[in-house]
């Protein structure tokens, strides 16, 4: 009978350490996954805050921007995002092709759905509206952020010039490319430090004079004029001047 209850002690005692030994484990594995967790969500945010800085500045001002950033679980590279703006002057279509875009991946559940984190969703807009959009969503494992330029801002002015008061249509689109190599892609050569330079210099810059008609299409699609448009339009017998503008953005990761 002794050794029954020793037996029995023995037992519990095993059975006793093991539950203790299941909690620690799981206590240890609970904590290990919020820290991860966090830290993901940490980096990943970070360089959230960094594409919303980049997006709210100046673009066709000269600029230099350098970010360093913690890259444990969050990799910047860069995408092309399809783009079509076919400006249609006097009846003669000018093309600007696709455009890339700047992202940021974390293969952690980070992001719900689709959401705008920052910028208006749509792809013709009057000055002073964000030319940059930044979104994220999530996808097979994995939460993306994109800073993406495809929006096309335009701006109205009135000039002076030899046949009186002439009206100005400036169209701007803006693009990511290489930091040293303005006709490539953006550089990537590592990760911790992301650095941006806008060289106007670089840029290119059309001006159409003695423009009586204009077409707009945006990814195959009409885009009405707006009314301060249309009243350039017809501000004038002469025609109005309409200046296309590509804003090229060096981009280096390393």
């Amino acid at each position: 009978m002794v050794e029954l209850r020793g037996l029995s002690e023995a037992v519990s005692a095993v059975i006793l350490f093991a539950v203790t030994l299941s909690i620690s484990v799981a206590g240890f594995m609970y904590v290990m996954f919020y820290l991860d967790r966090n830290q993901a969500s940490v980096e990943f945010g970070y360089v959230k805050s960094v594409f919303r800085n980049i997006a709210v500045s100046a673009l066709e001002q000269p600029f230099k921007l350098e970010y360093s950033y913690p890259f444990n679980y969050v990799s910047i590279g860069f995408t092309t995002r399809s783009f079509n703006l076919t400006l249609v002057v006097n009846n003669n279509p000018r093309v600007v092709g696709n455009i890339t875009a700047l992202t940021a991946v974390v293969r952690r559940n980070l992001v719900q759905g689709f959401n705008i984190v920052y910028g208006v969703n749509s792809s013709f807009l009057p000055s002073g509206h964000p030319g940059m959009l930044v979104y994220e969503y999530y996808q097979q494992g994995a939460s993306f952020l994109v800073l993406d330029p495809s929006v096309v801002t335009y701006q109205v002015v009135y000039v002076n010039s030899t046949q009186g008061v002439k009206a100005r249509v400036t169209f701007m689109v803006s693009n990511f490319t290489g930091l040293n190599r303005p006709d490539r892609p953006p550089e990537v050569y590592g990760q911790g430090l992301l650095v941006l330079r806008h060289d106007p210099s670089r840029d290119v810059d059309i001006l159409y004079t003695n423009v009586t008609s204009l077409t707009i299409y945006i990814n195959g699609k009409q885009v009405q004029l707006p009314p301060d448009i249309q009243a350039a339009l017809s501000s004038s017998s002469y025609g109005i001047e309409v200046e296309l503008r590509i804003i090229k953005i060096g981009v280096m990761v390393g």
